[in-house]
């Protein structure tokens, strides 16, 4: 498992990416969610030893992060933007990863390359350049570059950023399949990327963290904060934009799912529905929101 032990990631001017972060990080799939700009690439970085932190410490599987060259060899890791040579075949290119990790047997190493291009369904594409990649196609490559080695850990970061909803589907279940016996980091703002596929979740806001734990603790947050209420376009006009979760033209006029502890004054009709996962998930961000403008 990941041990994150009050850590926190300074920036040169003064900001904080992270603010003292613990967290226990178990086997499977692990959503790590949280806006843009929540620390999430930045608690990322650390974990995959490309930047130090600030204070604080880690240990993954016992190691610590001061052990830089022995966690690189424990872990497989997929950045935001992913970086390719164009110029390369999809071979050459994880010929060439293969051999900057240290697998020096060639015949050992193109066994293992030929079995994660089938994995991640890349064998028919697998002597074409890169630059005729989809998206998709080079998220795929990404994850046959991270898994080179059979790493313990696997740390991906916004995968699915790009992707039309079938290659995102596709690629989640590629890494949920990817998570059995070692820890999957899936790092994401959207929701639909966590919800089916993670056993475990921790929710970061600017760069606290706000929850974590399964799933089902999420959503409880949103338990009695989600109402389905019918408008008028100039009561819908006075809302707060950032209460709405979604918004349908009737003939009674706008039914509007919101987030709040009571119904709007003056609404036609107001019911306390089900949070989803991502109700919850607004409803937390919103407390903190809400808390931070209290402060302020």
């Amino acid at each position: 498992m990941i041990h994150i032990d009050h850590l926190s990631k300074k920036y040169t001017r003064g900001g904080l990416a992270l603010d003292d972060v613990t967290l226990t990080l178990n086997e499977g799939m692990v959503g790590l969610l949280g806006p843009n700009g929540a620390g999430k690439s930045s608690l990322m970085r650390i974990l995959a030893t490309l930047t130090p932190p600030t204070s604080g410490e880690a240990t993954l599987f016992g190691v610590s992060l001061r052990q830089a060259e022995e966690i690189r060899r424990m872990i497989g890791y997929l950045p935001q933007q992913f970086q390719v040579y164009p110029q390369l075949t999809g071979v050459e290119y994880l010929d060439y990863v293969a051999v900057m990790k240290g697998m020096t047997d060639k015949k050992k190493r193109k066994a293992e390359i030929e079995a994660l291009l089938e994995q991640v369904n890349l064998q028919d594409k697998a002597r074409k350049r890169v630059q005729t990649y989809s998206g998709g196609m080079k998220r795929r490559l990404g994850i046959a570059q991270a898994l080179l080695g059979s790493p313990q850990v696997l740390i991906v970061d916004e995968p699915t950023a790009g992707l039309d909803p079938e290659e995102r589907v596709r690629f989640r279940n590629l890494l949920t399949r990817f998570s059995l016996g070692r820890i999957v980091l899936l790092s994401t703002h959207i929701v639909a990327d966590i919800e089916s596929n993670c056993r475990q979740i921790a929710v970061l806001d600017k760069g606290k963290v706000k929850l974590s734990g399964d799933l089902s603790e999420l959503q409880e947050f949103g338990q009695g904060k989600v109402w389905e209420v019918r408008l008028s376009e100039s009561q819908f006009a006075r809302l707060d934009p950032m209460s709405v979760v979604s918004t349908r033209p009737t003939e009674g006029g706008l039914l509007c799912r919101i987030i709040g502890e009571v119904p709007l004054e003056g609404a036609q009709e107001a019911t306390l529905v089900p949070p989803t996962l991502e109700d919850g998930y607004l409803a937390l961000l919103r407390k903190g929101q809400t808390e931070g403008a209290t402060r302020g």
